[in-house]
């Protein structure tokens, strides 16, 4: 899938993860440790729904979170996944999720222990993030 991303989205998704972690120690939990296959599942995602500018956790052809993260190959207990659009910076996105509970809930939630982070552009130039949330 062609897919359109920030020059920096590599900074921008490290930032995030470690904005994501400086909140976690607020309540004492640990930090997420980065899964490249996460990442993977969250870049797919923020691609999909860049390329038809939309919002949403099904993804094309109805894939669901758990069947994304499957066919990546990550053997999980439990995932969560926070989206996003419009937001330019990982300051306003995660101002954002921590605003909703639901997304503060998969933040702080102590069963995940790993983190994958992404970003895409659509072709509006708005930015699609998408945060999964995972423990094996």
């Amino acid at each position: 899938m062609a897919c359109t991303v920030p020059p920096n989205y590599i900074e921008l998704a490290r930032q995030l993860m470690l904005q994501i972690n400086q909140e976690r120690a607020h309540f004492h939990l640990p930090d997420f440790r980065m899964s490249s296959q996460l990442t993977k599942v969250a870049q797919a995602h923020a691609c999909d729904n860049a390329s038809h500018n939309r919002l949403s956790h099904i993804g094309t052809g109805g894939s669901s979170l758990g069947a994304r993260v499957i066919t990546k190959g990550y053997d999980f207990r439990f995932v969560t996944e926070n989206v996003a659009l419009g937001y330019s910076t990982h300051v306003q996105v995660l101002k954002a999720w921590l605003q909703s509970s639901s997304h503060r809930k998969n933040i702080l939630d102590g069963r995940t222990n790993e983190l994958g982070v992404a970003v895409a552009l659509g072709r509006d130039g708005r930015m699609h993030w998408v945060m999964n949330g995972g423990v094996r």
